[in-house]
């Protein structure tokens, strides 16, 4: 329940700083012919796609059915170099949740981002502080700081993700402190107990 909370929280902060992101700053992409940003690696993405089957099906997209570029991305360490660019092509669309009984923001993700989902990647971000939800068993990473980011009405939901931890974190966290997570990609559209994107079985890389 905490969690439902901490998402209408956000997302009436959203709805409070102008609604949908501007689809100026969208790429809505149909094909997979965008001009990489990365040197093409292809020594590491096989045994990606042999182990898409066994990621955490909850509150996901169906495992994806779209033609996966790996020409598109950087690689380190065997994951694919995520960045806040591609995790911002996405479009918003408002739709009424019974169980809230309130509007959300429901994502329409880019074929681009649905071909990732499922994938290893690695995230680099600035932490946020959720120590109001009782709940230590994930870690919330933002694009952003902490004053700009979406729970401060600073952004939208694309410039955040919800870090699941594989195992207790050993290190503690402070508020804005710029880090970098491994693990597997999970789009979400329905499930408001966590954010629109998930990194299952996460591990800290520094």
């Amino acid at each position: 329940m905490t969690r439902i909370l901490l998402y209408i929280s956000t997302i009436l902060l959203f709805i409070a700083c102008g609604g949908n992101p501007s689809d100026d700053e969208k790429d809505p992409e149909t094909n997979h012919s965008h001009e990489s940003h990365a040197q093409e690696n292809t020594n590491h993405h096989h045994e990606d796609e042999a182990d898409d089957t066994s990621a955490n099906d909850k509150g996901s997209t169906p495992a994806s059915t779209y033609d996966f570029d790996p020409g598109r991305y950087s690689y380190k360490d065997g994951h694919i170099i995520l960045t806040w660019e591609e995790l911002a092509k996405v479009t918003f669309e408002e739709d009424y949740h019974e169980e809230v009984e309130e509007y959300i923001f429901r994502p329409i993700f880019s074929d681009t981002l649905k071909a990732l989902n499922r994938k290893k990647v690695m995230v680099e971000g600035f932490v946020i502080p959720i120590e109001e939800t009782g709940d230590e068993t994930f870690v919330v990473l933002s694009g952003l700081p902490y004053l700009q980011c979406f729970f401060c009405g600073g952004a939208g939901p694309e410039t955040v993700i919800d870090i699941l931890p594989k195992s207790k974190l050993k290190k503690r966290l402070t508020t804005d402190e710029k880090i970098t997570f491994k693990g597997r990609l999970r789009l979400n559209a329905d499930d408001l107990d966590y954010l629109n994107y998930i990194l299952d079985d996460a591990e800290l890389v520094n």
